[in-house]
């Protein structure tokens, strides 16, 4: 702040100005000159070089007590306050409790030098005295106090500086979960509507009449659609910060079952029509059953059945999709169709990642491998932290 340290540098100049011609209007000869100058010299630069500044003014106080004495009221003894103020104030703490006792010390020794008259009384030293250490406590409070606010202010700068930066992490980390949540939706809807058209499409290669091959192509570009649909909605909550638009949630899976069912999958669903569920936990399941029929699609083989569960008790919230066919069962030696990947790929693929992510954020668990009769399961437990 200039302003701010102009202003010190001016009161400092004229403090240090009135200290020296003080000094030369209360006293006569050569000496007060030399005096006059150090003080000035010592004032002047009291905030920048606080040590020195005391130093200087504790020395030329005592000489002056030495060699002019009962010479009365000394300008040192108005530059010792404002010594003590500036070592209080700028100076470590340790040297600011000894400037302070110095401080009292030179008040006792200045007492001696008032009135200056050699018959004064003992009452009129002590009130001199009393005056002077009351001038020196003064200034070492208020140097302490000041020390105290401009502390204050520091340490409230940082504060605000760290706080400063917490709020850039955490905005960086919201944004960074965002993108990492529209990228799990985003596979979420591109990996299922591809497995369906490739599924669609290889069934169109083999196909024995004109009319199945239609269907499958009537099939793949429905997909296609609903897929261009929802990736423009995504693309949307990208662009639109403030966004509200609806996310499916447990109602639409039987919509998601029955577009499954559409696409020639033989699913079955087994959900208790009057479940509700919170608006994400319900998100978290349809995501979770639209993997699950993702992965029937790819990887399960021809003629396949599967039946999707989702159940919910006191305790937990159950939801599985479970499939009779070869993707998961399929022992090392099998091969498999062109259509379908390695069980490897089903387990470390990214779309599991994300509904293991999905789960996690409940407190529950995923399992996914082979079913004990047979073909390839996907199930979530979440537990129910609520009534």
């Amino acid at each position: 702040m200039p302003r701010e340290r102009t202003a010190r540098a001016v009161i400092d100049t004229v403090t240090a100005a009135t200290i020296g011609v003080l000094d030369l209007l209360l006293q006569r000869g050569t000496a007060p000159v030399v005096f006059a100058a150090v003080l000035v010299a010592a004032i002047a630069v009291r905030r920048t070089f606080p040590v020195a500044s005391a130093a200087l003014v504790t020395v030329t106080a005592f000489v002056q007590w030495l060699v002019i004495p009962q010479v009365g009221l000394l300008a040192a003894d108005l530059a010792v306050p404002l010594a003590v103020h500036a070592v209080a104030a700028h100076g470590p703490r340790p040297l600011s409790r000894a400037m302070f006792t110095a401080g009292l010390v030179g008040a006792g020794l200045g007492a001696t030098t008032w009135p200056p008259v050699p018959e004064a009384d003992l009452q009129s030293h002590l009130l001199f005295g009393a005056a002077l250490a009351a001038l020196v406590l003064a200034g070492w409070a208020l140097g302490a106090l000041h020390r105290v606010r401009e502390e204050r202010i520091v340490a409230l700068t940082e504060r605000a500086r760290l706080l400063e930066v917490e709020r850039d992490q955490k905005a960086l980390l919201a944004v960074t979960a965002e993108r990492t949540r529209i990228a799990r939706e985003m596979h979420d809807v591109v990996a299922h509507s591809l497995a369906v058209v490739i599924s669609q499409a290889d069934g169109g290669r083999y196909a024995n009449s004109p009319e199945a091959a239609q269907q499958a192509l009537a099939t793949i570009s429905e997909t296609g659609r609903r897929a261009m649909s929802d990736t423009r909605h995504l693309l949307g909550l990208l662009r639109a910060e403030d966004s509200r638009a609806p996310q499916p949630g447990l109602a639409d899976v039987s919509s998601l079952v029955a577009q499954a069912r559409s696409d020639g999958l033989d699913v079955d669903l087994d959900l208790d029509p009057g479940l509700t569920l919170a608006p994400g936990l319900g998100l978290a399941v349809y995501r979770i059953v639209q993997e699950g029929l993702t992965n029937v699609v790819k990887h399960a083989g021809p003629a396949v059945r599967a039946s999707v569960e989702i159940r919910c008790t006191p305790v937990e919230l159950l939801v599985s999709v479970i499939d009779d066919g070869r993707g998961a069962a399929a022992g090392p030696g099998t091969t498999a169709p062109s259509t379908t990947a390695s069980n490897a790929s089903v387990i470390g693929g990214h779309g599991l990642v994300g509904i293991q992510e999905r789960v996690a954020a409940y407190g529950g668990d995923v399992r996914a491998g082979p079913a004990r009769a047979g073909g390839h399961e996907l199930q979530a437990r979440i537990p129910m932290l609520t009534p």
